[in-house]
């Protein structure tokens, strides 16, 4: 998960604002897997009281960290901390010898806008883990059950009672909510032009989606979400998958999308990065991990499910028809079209429709 560069001036400003307090470093590494943020793994100059020798630093400027260009505002990160501090709260899920839980946020300066963490030393992204790891069925079965348990466990733990006031704070999220849906449905809407072929047919469909989202949004309400969970924000040790026996952890990370939606949105981002390990890359780890993790999270309400499904379909075509590099153009074609299928079905509430698809697991 480490990456090495030339010279690197924020890491040389980040090393020296901690130099004098108990998290100074006597190296810092920068790391891959995000784009908004600079986060690097930094080496103590002097362990923590519990032995800790590593410490994962997330700094937040008011862009998006690979394109200066791209405003972000830098208030995310105050949301992210306020979460992750919460969240303390919520005890790790354990099945099947997997844990799953939140990195600790050890302190957070506001001035600075910078985060400090646990460490996972020698970990990688679950997407990244699939795609150079052979996983087999009985892996994926518990990889994704410890996963869609932790995912209803946490739901469920943001709409309890106690979470009153932490979802008061999240509702102030704003940036991060409308980036989400920016990203998602008026992209939806806009992506008909880039296949004309697949999509104009779709049109009255898809505006009417969005239109829908747009005002579930507007509510100001709804349950708290991660905001942005998929493969990527899933961390595990970069190793070969461990016996039953063998205990494996797992992090959950970057929370700073997080604020009051529907749950469909947690869920349709995760299926959708995992359906495409499948279509791209022909690994049925994708849907098996998609199965398992039903199993895990439980039975859905229809009208949870629907929405889902619909997600499922907007992240495909907004998402999966831009990765570069990672399928040829009937490959992408065809992903916009499964896209479209599953957002037009799901608005039908054609519930037969799924029960031959990859997301079957969402309506039984």
């Amino acid at each position: 998960m480490a990456t090495t560069s030339s010279k690197d001036e924020m890491l040389d400003q980040v090393q020296i604002s901690l130099s004098h307090g108990p998290y100074a470093c006597a190296s810092l590494t920068k790391l891959s897997g995000g784009t908004a943020n600079f986060v690097y793994r930094g080496t103590l100059i002097k362990p923590l009281e519990d032995g800790t020798k590593t410490i994962v630093i997330k700094h937040t400027e008011p862009y998006v960290a690979s394109n200066p260009n791209f405003k972000l505002a830098s208030t995310r990160c105050d949301f992210e901390q306020t979460i992750l501090s919460r969240l303390e709260t919520l005890s790790p899920i354990s099945h099947s010898s997997i844990t799953v839980q939140t990195p600790r946020l050890y302190t957070f300066s506001q001035e600075t806008h910078t985060q400090i963490y646990t460490d996972l030393p020698a970990s990688t992204e679950l997407k990244t883990y699939a795609l150079t790891h052979s996983l087999t069925k009985a892996q994926c079965s518990r990889l994704g059950h410890a996963l869609g348990l932790w995912a209803k466990t946490f739901h469920v733990w943001g709409a309890a009672e106690g979470q009153l006031s932490l979802r008061e704070s999240m509702k102030g999220n704003v940036a991060m909510k409308e980036l989400k849906y920016a990203i998602n449905y008026p992209r939806l809407v806009a992506t008909i032009e880039d296949f004309p072929h697949i999509l104009q047919a779709s049109k009255e469909v898809f505006e009417a989606v969005a239109k829908d989202v747009r005002t579930l949004l507007d509510r100001e309400e709804g349950s708290l979400i991660h905001g942005d969970l998929w493969s990527g924000n899933v961390l595990l040790n970069n190793a070969p998958f461990p016996d039953p026996e063998e205990p494996l952890k797992l992090f959950i990370i970057d929370w700073e999308l997080s604020h009051l939606s529907n749950h469909a949105f947690d869920l349709g981002q995760m299926f959708a990065e995992l359906f495409e390990l499948k279509h791209f890359k022909g690994l049925d780890a994708g849907v098996w991990l998609i199965e398992a993790f039903m199993k895990g999270y439980g039975k859905l309400e229809e009208q949870v499910a629907f929405r889902t499904a619909i997600h499922v379909g907007a992240h495909l075509i907004c998402w999966g028809s831009r990765v570069q590099g990672w399928g040829t153009q009937e490959q992408i074609e065809r992903v916009v079209e499964v896209g479209r299928d599953f957002i037009v079905k799901g608005w039908e509430k054609d519930r037969g429709y799924f029960e031959e698809t990859p997301l079957r697991s969402l309506f039984t």
